[in-house]
């Protein structure tokens, strides 16, 4: 008699938690979401939704696939830069002034570098294009026609780096447009 009173309430007791646990389920709601996975990091809604909100600030005309193209691309960059940097490993989306700074160091030792322009390129740049530097004397403006093509070059190097890095990424994204 006493272990089926025990079994009974032992029941009673099961049947009381799944109840409880099904009603706590099914009130919980989604506190954050994943809009794409880039290898083995993730990208979350909340710093998407930052990021196109920053994005809208400085351009409205901006789209989400634009911004989530470039956290990607950011995401690949920082994951081979920390790849071949010493010390800590870990990905942090939200240190974003400590990943750009290990982004932009890995994109000046491995790809800036070895950029040359050429004096006849800066010549040219500069005979081409006269009326921007208002009588300026060409050796007072080489440097900054210098960095000019620099910066050119260097976006054009980094656009096939990052082809190549998403080439071989694993991406996944389940953004839906309407958020």
């Amino acid at each position: 008699m006493k272990n089926k009173k025990l079994k009974t309430l032992f029941l009673i007791f099961l049947l009381i938690t799944c109840h409880v646990s099904l009603v706590t389920a099914v009130q919980a709601e989604v506190l954050e979401r994943i809009v794409a996975v880039v290898n083995d990091e993730v990208i979350l809604l909340s710093e998407f939704q930052s990021a196109l909100q920053s994005a809208n600030e400085a351009d409205s005309g901006v789209s989400g696939e634009i911004v989530l193209n470039e956290m990607i691309n950011s995401m690949l960059l920082l994951i081979e830069a920390k790849k071949y940097r010493t010390g800590g490993s870990d990905i942090n989306p939200q240190n974003t002034i400590d990943n750009k700074t290990v982004i932009r160091e890995d994109i000046d030792r491995r790809i800036k570098a070895f950029i040359h322009i050429p004096y006849e390129n800066i010549e040219h740049y500069f005979d081409l294009n006269r009326q921007l530097f208002a009588g300026k004397e060409f050796s007072d403006v080489r440097d900054d026609i210098e960095e000019i093509l620099l910066e050119k070059e260097l976006s054009a190097k980094l656009g096939e780096y990052t082809k190549e890095l998403r080439g071989k990424a694993r991406i996944r994204i389940q953004l839906i447009e309407s958020e």
